[in-house]
């Protein structure tokens, strides 16, 4: 996971920041969909941002943060990963993986609410998965 998400950040001009990654439930995850997006349902990840953001500001600005800024947390459900996976034909650790990604994504100001966004973060993200499979050198 730690490779695909330097990955990302290096393509993405990103050499600094502190991600957190919390893997949980079902239960976890369902409570804080409901209580950040009013979804009473479980749900396969979820991104909260660290920093202060404008509504309008869609990408991060490099050059106005610290040495180390805490960029955000990544919360993924594994119970729901393994569902995904197995329906996917994939390995929990590609899926968990490329949720982290999907995350840190969402993170650096990339939107799935349109079918067009949902797209390139889906393609965004399994490229980085792919990139960082064993055997692969590119980190």
């Amino acid at each position: 996971m730690r490779r695909a998400i330097r990955l990302l950040l290096r393509q993405e001009g990103w050499s600094k920041g502190d991600i957190s990654i919390v893997l949980t439930d079902d239960e976890q995850i369902r409570s804080l969909n409901r209580t950040y997006r009013g979804k009473d349902e479980p749900t396969d990840v979820l991104s909260f941002s660290l920093r202060e953001a404008s509504a309008q500001e869609t990408q991060v600005d490099l050059s106005t943060l610290e040495d180390e800024p805490p960029l955000g947390e990544v919360y993924i459900s594994v119970p729901t990963a393994l569902r995904q996976a197995q329906a996917g034909g994939r390995t929990l650790e590609e899926e968990v993986v490329f949720l982290a990604v999907h995350g840190v994504l969402h993170l650096l100001g990339y939107e799935d609410e349109t079918q067009e966004g949902y797209e390139q973060m889906y393609r965004r993200g399994w490229a980085v998965v792919q990139a960082t499979q064993p055997g692969r050198d590119t980190v």
